[in-house]
């Protein structure tokens, strides 16, 4: 499951249930409303940022396996899905094989 976001609940009262191994963590105000973020933290790294990014900042993000996913015109979320970071990783790795023959 992707993460999302949802209204948070008034100030005091806990926040309502998750899919299994999930969190919900505040998110701020989207919308002028508080929203909080469910994700699984063992599969995805969660980042807001808050107002005007340079355009070498959105790129580095994109480069390393982060998504913008959401905006409300003053915030942005991005999120890196762990293992597809790790496999787009792995497909640019090249390895290469030692030379076969005797040292001597």
């Amino acid at each position: 499951m992707d993460p999302y976001l949802r209204p948070a609940p008034p100030d005091g009262d806990p926040s309502g249930p998750c899919p299994p191994g999930h969190v919900a963590e505040p998110a701020g105000l989207w919308n002028d409303r508080h929203m909080e973020i469910v994700y699984d933290p063992r599969r995805h790294d969660v980042c807001f940022m808050r107002g005007r990014a340079g355009d070498g900042v959105h790129d580095g993000l994109a480069a390393s396996g982060w998504e913008a996913t959401a905006t409300d015109g003053r915030s942005q979320l991005w999120i890196r899905d762990r293992a597809d970071a790790m496999r787009q990783l792995l497909d640019t790795v090249r390895v290469e094989a030692p030379g076969r023959g005797l040292i001597r």
